[in-house]
């Protein structure tokens, strides 16, 4: 089977687990998007339902001051994904995401991630498993950052 969609997302987490016919019914969820040079994916503060995982491009993980000042914590580049929380909690944005430059991707969406989970048990396990995996390497970098600021 020759899905270039596939042979690019297989090197994340949320997809690694899954062969190439589990990953087909997964791509039956997944929805292209494009944004623009400083185009908003989403904004801090608001209820998320999908994530998303970047194909070409680059974001800006972005906070604001409290004076309203944007700074940029962050930035997600190509293969790296975006908004994984929003499919396991119904808690709000922890940041803003903008487009650092002209960017492609593809989102999945809650309702989505969970139709996958009750109709395709053991693709939903797989897709757990690796959504866990990438919330603990953002926990993990985000402790190393905090190190790191603590001890400067």
């Amino acid at each position: 089977m020759d899905n270039p969609l596939f042979e690019y997302l297989k090197n994340s987490p949320i997809f690694s687990r899954l062969d190439p016919y589990m990953f087909q019914v997964v791509e039956n969820s997944l929805h292209f998007k494009q944004l623009s040079p400083q185009e908003v994916l989403f904004t801090e503060g608001e209820h998320g339902d999908f994530m998303a995982f970047l194909l070409i491009g680059e974001l800006s993980v972005i906070k604001y001051s409290p004076s309203g000042a944007e700074i940029k914590v962050g930035e997600i580049r190509a293969g790296e994904s975006t908004g994984e929380m929003a499919l396991l909690d119904l808690l709000t944005r922890s940041a803003t995401i903008k487009a650092a430059s002209l960017c492609a991707l593809v989102t999945l969406s809650r309702a989505d991630f969970e139709r996958l989970l009750s109709d395709y048990p053991r693709i939903g396990v797989e897709m757990l498993r690796g959504l866990a995996i990438i919330l603990s390497l953002n926990l993990r970098r985000t402790s190393e950052h905090l190190t790191r600021a603590v001890n400067a």
